[in-house]
């Protein structure tokens, strides 16, 4: 009974790496896949995925109200003076 015991757990931990390693590879490859499509479009990857910091907390209610602000023209600016940098 030990040694049936023995069997099927050696065979659940070998069959379980199998699928680690399989999945491992299919990652491997899809990523390659992905930085290569990347590299002959010519476009940038994006590797950054957006993670909820917390993600318990409820949306928040939209801000206030919305000002409108009146916008004058300013006609007294002074230019700024145009100088060399200074040497140290």
């Amino acid at each position: 009974m030990n040694l049936v015991r023995f069997l099927i757990r050696l065979l659940l931990i070998a069959l379980g790496a199998v699928v680690g390693l399989g999945l491992f590879l299919f990652a491997v490859v899809a990523f390659v896949g992905f930085l290569l499509f990347s590299l002959l479009t010519g476009r940038k990857p994006n590797l950054q995925f957006r993670v909820n910091k917390n993600p318990w907390a409820g949306r928040s209610a939209p801000g206030g109200d919305v000002v409108d602000v009146e916008a004058r023209e300013v006609s007294d600016a002074a230019p700024l003076p145009l100088q060399p940098p200074e040497r140290r």
